[in-house]
């Protein structure tokens, strides 16, 4: 099953400059620089392999998480749209809309299969709290704190609180526990390195997404462990 999820993921991947260049542009705000139009974005040399490689990884790692199969077509979704989210975010520092809010619509139909099938709901309200729970949590810090964070980390979230409420919320404290220490790592490792200063800011988003697969494979791992 895994070779299969790669060999998809990387299928997938190397589609995604194509979505990522049909993305519109947006005019800036009065103190904002002009942004890189998508078009160009997507037309970065290679990067078509690499989004494709790096979706094969995650499509791969999203496998050892012990979902069922009917509840993986949602967390790929997100994985495919969140490696686009990633690219976008480490080149310009923004998220747009039109990968965002795709990604929890499609996600939360998604979800609805199994609470449908299972004839369950209680997996499916849980992680809506759980979505609405990091939207606040994230808006809150952006209110606190703008210069580090930006709405387009609070729509996220809402994201991710989903996936991740769907398993359970200790996964969910682990998956935001672990957005803000990748985020702190990435911080320490580029500040000793002088690629960024103190003032600098850092993209928040691919943080966010990696934290939230380390704490889906982990909760599989120790579930994994013999008692």
């Amino acid at each position: 099953m895994i070779p299969a999820l790669a060999a998809a993921g990387l299928l997938a991947g190397l589609m995604l400059p194509q979505v990522i260049a049909r993305i519109p542009d947006r005019a800036p705000a009065d103190d904002e620089p002009e942004p890189t139009p998508y078009a160009e974005l997507a037309r970065a040399p290679r990067l078509a392999l690499l989004l494709g490689v790096t979706a094969a990884v995650v499509w791969a790692l999203v496998g050892f998480t012990g979902l069922e199969a009917v509840e993986l077509p949602a967390y790929l979704l997100v994985a495919t749209l969140g490696v686009a989210m990633g690219y976008i975010d480490l080149r310009e520092h923004r998220l747009p809309d039109w990968l965002t809010l795709p990604a929890l619509a499609g996600a939360a139909v998604l979800l609805a299969v199994p609470a449908v099938l299972d004839s369950d709901w209680s997996a499916y309200g849980r992680a809506w709290v759980a979505a609405g729970a990091c939207f606040v949590f994230y808006l809150v810090l952006v209110l606190l704190r703008p210069a580090d964070l930006g709405f387009g980390d609070v729509k996220l979230a809402a994201v991710l609180g989903l996936l991740l409420g769907w398993v359970g919320w200790p996964t969910v404290v682990l998956g935001v526990f672990c957005g803000f220490l990748v985020g702190g790592v990435v911080g320490v490792m580029l500040l000793s390195t002088g690629r960024a200063g103190r003032r600098s800011s850092i993209p928040f988003g691919p943080p966010m997404l990696v934290g939230a697969l380390i704490a889906l494979v982990w909760v599989e791992f120790v579930a994994a462990l013999p008692a």
